[in-house]
């Protein structure tokens, strides 16, 4: 199937709608609760300072935490770990409104707001196991390129709300997020698929996890590098606008970056591919010469031209990682990686940003750009370079599968 009918089988298959849109609301807090946070601090009155300090924890917990929740998925089943994580998240975020409130202090806000990311409901992972379960075939392939898609909407709609609500009273940005995460999370927990789905990790997965597969290790290791080049080039893109004299329509050519990667998610899953690991190598030659474009830019408008462009590739490649993930992970330890994926891009993104902001200080932007293509294209050739660890791993787990039915068919 090509084209629309993907899109069309996937949607038709039991529970995928409500997957869908309930993971859309669940997930709205990736972009709001950062932004609702900066805002109800500043709402409060301290400086940036203590708005940044708050946001940092928050980020680096939420990090730091999704391992964790991921491992818990495999070892208990998604449905009970979704479902402490919407509460214990809503209430956390509920304690940062009351302690902004009552002037609390802005340690006490970043202990609190820490704790709120770390038991963040580990829906994405969570979605991401179940897909397979729904998905057969090809429509596997497309489940993920929607799910590589949809991420943006929660980075461009996700600020948008927050700062609406705060436009009312900062309160209601992390009220806002507070109550999606909730209602939306505590929705998929109740889906029959989640309900059903039995943990999958019936033992020790060794030290490393999830990463004592070669294929997840080379997965986290391009997500990292990727992430690198996406904290450059996005820092640098509003850089790029104040030298115009435009600070403020900086966000113009990050939404257009956005949106390209959402239509190229969108495509990709129009045309599952035949080979995911062809798929992946070729988007990510092709991303890192579309970031060698941006150097082409001398106004604003062909600077959103040439980002939306740039975001072409993104989405198609990460959903063939995703793939990647599902094909290789060892047993048991599929939601661990997934999570290991999000991780990795946030701490690149972290790192990239740091060095792009030192060097559009010390050179310019353009060097900022350059460092995200350079950083991109060291990412493509890793995986080529690592591509045998796809190919070993998928070896193994079918004759892995071969034995297992030849086992199942001598006992009867």
């Amino acid at each position: 199937m090509t084209g629309i009918h993907p899109y069309r089988e996937l949607v038709r298959l039991p529970h995928a709608r409500g997957l869908i849109g309930w993971s859309l609301l669940a997930r709205l807090p990736l972009g709001m609760t950062p932004f609702a946070l900066l805002l109800l601090v500043r709402g409060e009155g301290d400086g940036y300072g203590a708005a940044g300090l708050v946001v940092a924890v928050y980020t680096i917990a939420l990090g730091i935490g999704a391992p964790i929740r991921g491992r818990r998925v495999d070892r208990l089943g998604p449905e009970p770990v979704l479902r402490l994580g919407a509460f214990a998240y809503a209430a956390l975020l509920g304690a940062v409104v009351l302690l902004a409130l009552a002037d609390a202090g802005v340690i006490a806000l970043a202990v609190v707001a820490g704790l709120s990311g770390f038991l963040h409901p580990p829906v994405s992972a969570a979605v991401r196991i179940v897909w397979p379960r729904l998905a057969p075939g090809d429509l596997r392939a497309t489940a993920y390129a929607f799910e590589a898609a949809i991420q943006e909407v929660f980075f461009v709609v996700g600020p948008l709300l927050a700062a609406s609500l705060a436009a009312i009273e900062p309160a209601l940005a992390v009220a806002g997020a507070a109550l999606a995460s909730l209602v939306g999370t505590t929705a998929i927990a109740r889906l029959r698929p989640v309900r059903e789905m039995p943990p999958s990790r019936t033992q020790g997965a060794g030290l490393l996890g999830a990463l004592g597969s070669p294929g997840v290790r080379t997965v986290v290791l391009y997500a990292t590098v990727i992430g690198l080049a996406f904290g450059s080039v996005e820092l640098a893109m509003p850089a790029f606008a104040e030298q115009r004299g435009a600070r403020e329509l900086g966000g113009i050519a990050l939404a257009c970056f956005a949106a390209g990667s959402l239509v190229g998610g969108l495509l990709a899953g129009m045309w599952p591919p035949r080979d995911d690991l062809r798929r992946f190598l070729a988007g990510a030659f092709a991303l890192a010469a579309a970031l060698v474009g941006l150097q082409l830019a001398v106004s604003l408008p062909t600077l959103a031209l040439l980002a939306l462009l740039a975001g072409l590739p993104i989405a198609p490649t990460v959903a063939a990682l995703y793939t990647a993930i599902d094909r290789t992970a060892r047993p048991g330890t599929a939601a661990e990686a997934f999570a290991w994926f999000g991780t990795a891009v946030s701490v690149g993104f972290a790192a990239g940003s740091a060095a792009a902001g030192a060097l559009v200080e010390e050179r310019g932007v353009r060097w900022a750009f350059g460092l995200g293509a350079a950083i991109a294209l060291a990412g493509a050739l890793l995986g080529w370079l690592r591509r045998a660890t796809f190919r070993a791993e998928r070896a193994s787990t079918l004759v892995t599968s071969a034995r297992s039915s030849g086992d199942r068919a001598a006992d009867f």
